[in-house]
């Protein structure tokens, strides 16, 4: 499972580590078209993984030997979703002196997390704490219909217009200095339709719009519009 040189596209994948979080992911790449090799330490989880990645191996992925033989530095990117400390950060080191192209790891904590970035993981993802943090902004704000992060420090969302917007411009609402997060599209029609918003575009209070932003921003944007009528 070789990449070629001249693909640039993200077509290859390592998953390591098939607890549920790793389990999951393995499908959903496999279930996108991609190829997926799927390595744990327990036969019973490469087992589960058989009739999902498209390659499966029983291994210590802490072991450089088995790493090497696996070819993984011709992998676009190898995710591991190893829960112990010691094993995910070996096998993050070993990866990255293997010059892996991307490396993606799960953390188990924030002390985890800071470990991981010293060593030069290039993605850190905490799933419980993220999605913690996106069930604590739906709630509070009840308009908010959506919540992605991009990356560590720029979300995404989508938000029902306050009434108190409606009838406005967006020039004449100025959310971009107010809470320094951008209005991408604007929803309308029930989300049938999507408009590229100029200064002139007038909001309606049954539109939803699709906004970006840093992390900081976001919540500052959330926070304000959820005291909106």
């Amino acid at each position: 499972m070789k990449k070629k040189a001249a693909d640039k596209k993200m077509e290859q994948f390592a998953v390591i580590g098939l607890g549920q979080f790793g389990l999951s992911l393995a499908a959903a790449l496999a279930a996108g078209g991609k190829e997926v090799l799927a390595i744990d330490t327990a036969e019973d989880k490469v087992n589960a993984a058989a009739g999902i990645a498209t390659h499966t191996v029983t291994a210590d992925a802490s072991d450089v030997s088995v790493l090497k033989t696996l070819d993984i530095a011709a992998f676009d990117a190898v995710i591991v979703c190893v829960g112990d400390l010691e094993a995910s950060v070996l096998i993050t080191l070993s990866l990255k002196e293997m010059n892996v192209q991307r490396v993606i790891v799960k953390a188990a904590d924030e002390r985890h997390r800071k470990v991981l970035e010293k060593i030069g993981a290039d993605t850190v993802v905490q799933p419980e704490a993220d999605m913690a943090r996106k069930m604590a902004s739906l709630l509070i704000n009840r308009r908010l219909h959506d919540l992605m992060e991009l990356n560590d420090s720029f979300s995404i969302l989508e938000i029902s217009v306050p009434a108190s917007w409606g009838g406005k411009t967006v020039m004449e609402l100025n959310i971009r200095q107010r809470f320094g997060v951008n209005i991408i599209l604007v929803l309308t029609g029930g989300g049938k339709d999507a408009v590229l918003p100029g200064g002139a575009t007038v909001l309606n209070e049954n539109d939803d719009l699709v906004v970006g932003g840093s992390n900081r921003d976001i919540d500052k944007f959330v926070k304000a519009t959820a005291r909106l009528k």
